[in-house]
């Protein structure tokens, strides 16, 4: 399944992904994809940090090396 969807982009914005296409040899509607799927990513990563933080932090793992010692 997919659905058309229209966002109203500024001048700038509209010049901004324009030099990504070129960049990239991507399309307009492939450059957008990606960066949904990296908001998603991002949010996704950061509701976790949020849950789990405290408990890495009660459980002692305060780096990433701390998590590093354990698991390895």
């Amino acid at each position: 399944m997919s659905a058309v969807l229209t966002v109203r982009l500024n001048d700038d914005e509209v010049a901004a992904l324009d030099r990504l296409v070129l960049a990239s040899g991507k399309s307009r509607s492939d450059l957008v994809r990606d960066a949904l799927r990296a908001q998603a990513l991002r949010e996704t990563l950061r509701l976790l940090h949020e849950d789990l933080g405290p408990q890495a932090r009660a459980g002692g793992w305060l780096s990433e090396e701390d998590i590093l010692r354990d698991v390895s």
